[in-house]
């Protein structure tokens, strides 16, 4: 494989672009083939020559300076590279124009274009661009700020049922990468971009995985090998199941590592958990499902907010506490097994008359 090429894969193609310049590479050829070669070698050769400098007062310049800014430096590794996705897109359409020439109207024009979630993300990134300009006194007023972010009512990513987690184990034995994939993400509640980073070195003497989250910088504490939390002493085989599934794929510095022995992409592991589920007969479940799935586990068995938040790495409670409040609100209805029990009891009597 030719270095420095960066690979997403997507609806099962794979869509590919030169890393250090970003140039985009052919999609529908084969790497070995002359003319990908050709592309990648005209873009590598430019790698390290030092670029034109954004014309001065550009939006292109804003963009650069926004980038650069300790701000943007501080985000997630994630949360930068939907920044830059964006500011990429910004910087092709407008960067020659003159940043104080943007009005209102050029912007809402551009998000108009969009699907509502893109335009928010979008919007999101004029914003930072419009303040490092007015900042950097490129612009004398900040022409994003009156502009609202489309409101789209959604639960988000929707969590497993148990019925959807059966018929994936059913669908994928121990010893796949699905399985792997699949089992990993849904103990440990990581996401995608932890959980490809996961490994032996963050399993202590004690027996706990403990690991940074890229997205709140909280740390989720998940027992490994150490003993189970009280609401959670089901689940010690699945638990064994989880350790044996990955044992095939651990390397040295990652459990899911790829048989080339790299870690794997934070999209790559997404994708092959949603190729895995649809594989399965399960539609728009996500990576993401299975860490609500599990949070909302603990919270049904009992587990407290903070144990929610130690789990998932929650750096504050607000988030944790949704779960337990939806596990007492489906309580208050059911009530408890115990009391379930009483209930049925009497009917089972009459049933034996």
């Amino acid at each position: 494989m030719l270095p420095r090429v960066h690979r997403v894969k997507k609806g099962g193609k794979v869509y590919r672009w030169h890393r250090p310049t970003r140039t985009k590479l052919p999609d529908d050829i084969p790497e070995s083939h002359p003319d990908f070669i050709a592309a990648w070698a005209a873009a590598d050769a430019i790698k390290g020559k030092p670029q034109p400098a954004d014309p001065n007062g550009t939006i292109a310049a804003a963009i650069t300076m926004m980038l650069g800014s300790a701000h943007v430096r501080a985000f997630s590794a994630v949360y930068k590279h939907e920044v830059r996705r964006e500011a990429d897109a910004i910087r092709k359409e407008y960067g020659t124009a003159p940043a104080a020439g943007l009005r209102e109207h050029h912007i809402t024009a551009d998000l108009a274009k969009l699907e509502p979630r893109r335009a928010n993300a979008r919007l999101k990134v004029w914003r930072l661009i419009c303040k490092t300009a007015k900042d950097r006194t490129l612009m004398k007023s900040d022409p994003s700020a009156g502009i609202r972010k489309i409101s789209i009512k959604t639960d988000g990513y929707a969590a497993w049922s148990a019925d959807d987690v059966e018929k994936f184990r059913d669908r994928w034995a121990i010893g796949t990468v699905q399985r792997a994939c699949f089992e990993l993400v849904f103990w440990t509640a990581a996401r995608t971009v932890d959980a490809v980073a996961i490994g032996r070195q963050h399993v202590g003497r004690d027996g706990l995985l403990v690991f940074k989250q890229s997205k709140t910088g909280g740390r989720a504490h998940v027992p490994w090998t150490s003993p189970l939390p009280d609401y959670a002493k089901g689940w010690d085989r699945e638990r064994k199941a989880v350790r044996e599934a990955v044992a095939a794929l651990a390397g040295d510095m990652t459990f899911l590592q790829t048989e080339t022995g790299r870690a794997r992409s934070i999209k790559g592991l997404g994708n092959v958990i949603n190729d895995a589920a649809r594989d399965a007969g399960l539609e728009n479940r996500t990576a993401h499902g299975l860490r609500k799935a599990r949070l909302t586990m603990i919270a049904e068995c009992g587990g407290s907010a903070h144990a929610i938040m130690a789990w998932g790495g929650h750096k504050t409670l607000a988030e944790a506490q949704r779960y337990t409040q939806a596990a007492e609100m489906k309580r208050l209805v059911l009530g408890t097994e115990q009391e379930q029990n009483e209930v049925n009891r009497p009917m089972a009597a009459v049933n034996r008359t």
